[in-house]
C-alpha cells in the first residue's frame, strides 16, 4: 500500500518501454534568463516570441556554452511541436532529467514542477494538446542550503570556504532525454521484479486507470516461454493499485547473471491493452557474516567511482562516452562500484546489465550538516529523490546496493538517526537490495564502539581513506567484526606527489594493505577520471586531477598499473611455464571462462577458483612471455612481458 500512495502524486513516474514514444529531442530554442524575468514578461505563453533565441540540441548542457560557462541562475527552453495521434489514449509528458529545479508550461498552463536533477518525472498532458503546441520549460541550476546536493548550512567542522561552494560542478540544463508517451487509460504504471536463482520470479505491478469508470482488469506475465496465472481485479477511477503475480521458471531453463556471464531474459507483463517489457538477471547477492556472495559465492572486487564530467558535455553521458568510459572501467577490473553520488543514467545501467558490472547506487547527501539532515523538509525532498531513483531501477540486476549519503557527520546523532531512518524508509520499498553509506570518520579513536557511530544501522560499512589503509581498516573491523567492508573510496591526486611512478608506489602499498584484510569486499577507486569542480583545492584549470585516465581519457601510468592490481589472477614465468593463479585475497571470486594469450597463441583456461592454479607449457621467443590475460566478453584486463 505504501507504494501505492508514493506513486498516486503528480509528477506521475513512467517506467518499462512503450511502443508509443515520441521523442522531442533534437531543435529547441534556449535563452538564458539572468534577472528572472521571464516570468513576469510571460515567455511561458503561446504569444512570446522566442524564435529569436538561441537554437540547441536537446539534450542540452548550457554550462558548457562558452557564453554561460558556470552560469547559475534561472533559463529557458522552448519546443513546439505537432499534436501525436494518440486515439483514446493518454499522452505524458516526460523528462528523463533536468538540472536542478524546472517548472513546465505547454500552452500557456503551467502542468508542473520538479526538484531534483537526475531523475525521471512526467505529466499527463492529454486534455491539454493541441494541433500545435508551445513547450516552454523553465530551468533552475542554483544550488543553495536546501538543495539536494548543494551548499552546507553552518557548521564548527567546516570552513567557510567550504560551505559556500560545491564539489562538483552544477551543470545546468534538460541534460537527458525528452519524450511524449502515449499510454492506454488503464496501463502499468510501474513494475517491480525479483528473480532468484531458483527460477522464482515474483512481479509487482502498478495498474493505474486513468479514466471516469471502475475497470476490470487482468494482469499477465510471461518469462521465456512461461505464462504465469494472471490475476484480475478492480480499479477504482482515477485510483492506482498493486496486482501482484508469480511464478516459477525451471531452473535447468536459465542461467543465472553475473559479471563474467551477465545473461538477460525478458519478463512481459500485460494488462489488458498495455504490455510492459523489461529485462531481467537471475541473481542472489547476500551477505554470510563478513562476505559478500552472489549465487552463493563469496566475491571481492575493486569498483571505481566515476564524476559525470566530459569536456564539451558537462553532466550529458552520450553513449559514444558512455561506452568508452565503461569499456575501459571493465577492463580495469573495476566490477563493483559506489560509481557516482548522485543517481546514474539508464543507459549506464543498461550498460551494466549487459556487460556485468555491479552497482551500489546512490542519492543525494554529500556531506549534509546535522542541521540540514534534522530538517524535516530536507528530509523528505531527499526520499523523493531517492524513491524516484528506487523505483526507476530496481529492475536492474546490476544494482546490488543503495547508499543513503556521503561523508557526513555520521558519529552525530543527527547522522545516526539518519541512517537508521532512511535505512527504514529503503526497506520499505525495495527489501531485496543492501543498504550502506560512505563514512570519512571511521579511522577516528574515540570511536570506541559500533554504537558509536551510525553504520550499526547498515548491511555492509563503507569507507573512504586516504592513507593508513591498514590501521583504519583494522579499527573499521574492530567496531563491526561481523560487518564486511567496502572501500567507497581511495586514491591519490597525480598532483599530490612528485611522479606517475611515486602515485603507482602508493597504490600498491593501498593494495597490500588490503590483501591483509579477508573483511574486506570491494575498494572503489576516487577517481576514474579527473572533473571539473569549485571545490577548495580545485586547480586553476578547474580540475580536480584525481583521475586514472586523464579528462579526454587519455590512461595515465595508474590505470594501466591498476589494471594488474585489481585483475583476479597473478601471472608468472616458472620453469619456463607460464602459471596463473586465481587470487585469493583481493580481489578474489571464481574465474570461469577466461583466456590467456602469449607470443600469439590463445589459451583457454581452467575454472579457477580463488586460490587454484594452472601450469601452461608455452614456446617462448628467446625466454619472454607476452601475456594478455582475456576475461568473458573479449575484455582485456592484464598485459604484461615475462622473462
Amino acid at each position: 500500500m505504501r507504494l501505492i500512495c508514493l506513486l498516486i502524486c503528480m509528477p506521475v513516474l513512467l517506467f518499462g518501454q512503450r511502443v508509443k514514444d515520441n521523442s522531442l529531442n533534437s531543435e529547441w530554442r534556449f535563452a538564458a534568463d539572468p534577472v528572472k524575468v521571464g516570468e513576469k514578461e510571460h515567455w511561458q505563453d503561446t504569444s512570446f516570441a522566442f524564435g529569436s533565441f538561441d537554437k540547441v540540441q536537446v539534450p542540452h548542457c548550457f554550462s558548457t556554452d562558452p557564453r554561460y560557462f558556470f552560469y547559475t541562475g534561472t533559463a529557458w527552453y522552448f519546443k513546439q511541436f505537432e499534436k501525436v495521434a494518440a486515439g483514446d489514449e493518454h499522452v505524458y509528458l516526460r523528462f528523463d532529467a533536468v538540472f536542478y529545479k524546472s517548472k513546465v508550461w505547454l500552452n500557456g498552463v503551467l502542468v508542473g514542477t520538479h526538484e531534483g536533477g537526475y531523475t525521471p518525472f512526467e505529466f499527463d498532458v492529454t486534455d491539454l494538446l493541441k494541433a500545435k503546441n508551445t513547450l516552454a520549460v523553465q530551468v533552475d541550476n542554483s544550488w543553495d542550503t536546501t538543495t539536494i546536493p548543494g551548499a552546507k548550512t553552518y557548521a564548527p567542522y567546516s570552513s567557510a570556504a567550504q560551505r559556500q561552494v560545491f564539489p562538483w560542478i552544477n551543470y545546468g540544463g534538460i541534460t537527458r532525454p525528452v519524450h511524449l508517451i502515449s499510454k492506454p487509460a488503464i496501463h502499468i504504471s510501474n513494475t517491480k521484479i525479483v528473480a532468484t536463482p531458483d527460477g522464482n520470479v515474483r512481479v509487482k505491478a502498478l495498474i493505474r486507470n486513468s479514466g471516469n469508470a471502475v475497470a476490470s482488469v487482468k494482469v499477465n506475465v510471461n518469462v521465456l516461454k512461461y505464462k504465469f496465472s494472471s490475476r484480475e481485479v478492480k480499479v477504482a477511477a482515477k485510483a492506482e493499485t498493486i496486482v501482484e503475480v508469480s511464478g516459477t521458471v525451471p531452473a535447468s531453463e536459465i542461467n543465472l547473471w553475473s559479471p563474467d556471464a551477465p545473461n538477460l531474459y525478458t519478463a512481459v507483463v500485460s494488462c489488458n491493452k498495455d504490455t510492459v517489457q523489461s529485462r531481467i538477471g537471475f541473481r542472489k547477492v547476500e551477505l554470510s557474516g563478513t562476505k559478500l556472495l552472489l549465487n552463493g559465492e563469496a566475491i571481492k572486487m575493486g569498483g571505481c567511482n566515476r564524476p559525470l564530467d566530459y569536456p564539451g558535455y558537462g553532466s550529458m553521458d552520450p553513449q559514444e562516452v558512455l561506452e568508452k568510459d565503461l569499456g575501459m572501467i571493465k577492463s580495469g577490473g573495476m566490477e563493483l562500484s559506489r560509481i557516482s553520488h548522485y543517481p546514474v543514467s539508464t543507459a549506464l545501467l543498461d550498460w551494466a546489465d549487459e556487460h556485468g558490472l555491479l552497482i551500489i547506487e546512490e542519492a543525494g547527501n554529500w556531506q549534509m550538516t546535522g542541521r540540514q539532515m534534522n530538517d524535516t523538509g530536507m528530509r523528505r525532498k531527499y526520499q523523493s529523490q531517492l524513491r524516484e531513483m528506487m523505483e526507476r531501477d530496481w529492475n536492474h540486476p546490476c544494482v546490488i546496493a543503495y547508499s543513503v549519503g556521503n561523508e557526513f557527520q555520521s558519529q552525530t546523532e543527527e547522522g545516526k538517526s539518519w541512517v537508521r531512518d532512511m535505512s527504514a524508509y529503503v526497506k520499505t520499498l525495495d527489501d531485496t537490495r543492501l543498504i550502506t553509506f560512505a563514512s570519512m570518520l571511521l579511522g577516528r579513536e574515540e570511536l570506541k564502539k559500533g554504537e558509536d557511530e551510525a553504520s550499526q544501522y547498515v548491511d555492509f560499512v563503507s569507507a573512504n581513506i586516504y592513507g593508513n589503509h591498514l590501521k583504519v581498516l583494522q579499527h573499521i573491523h574492530q567496531l563491526y567484526p561481523d560487518k564486511p567492508v567496502y572501500i567507497s573510496e581511495f586514491g591519490i591526486r597525480t598532483d599530490a606527489v612528485k611522479s606517475e611512478e611515486e602515485r603507482i608506489a602508493h597504490l600498491k602499498k593501498a593494495m597490500e594493505d588490503f590483501r591483509q584484510c579477508d573483511y574486506l569486499i570491494g575498494a572503489s577507486v576516487w577517481t576514474f577520471n579527473d572533473y571539473f569542480s569549485r571545490f577548495p583545492g580545485t586547480n586553476p584549470n578547474g580540475y580536480r586531477p584525481w583521475g586514472l585516465v586523464e579528462p579526454d581519457r587519455s590512461p595515465r601510468g595508474m590505470y594501466i598499473a591498476w589494471q594488474e592490481e585489481f585483475a583476479p589472477a597473478t601471472i608468472e614465468l616458472v620453469d619456463k611455464k607460464i602459471r596463473i593463479t586465481a587470487r585469493k585475497d583481493f580481489p578474489a571470486y571464481t574465474m570461469k571462462g577466461y583466456r590467456l594469450t602469449c607470443n600469439g597463441t590463445s589459451y583457454t583456461l581452467n575454472t579457477l577458483h580463488p586460490g587454484e592454479s594452472m601450469l601452461i607449457d608455452v614456446p617462448l621467443a628467446g625466454g619472454t612471455a607476452n601475456v594478455t590475460l582475456i576475461k568473458p566478453g573479449g575484455y582485456t584486463i592484464m598485459q604484461k612481458t615475462l622473462k
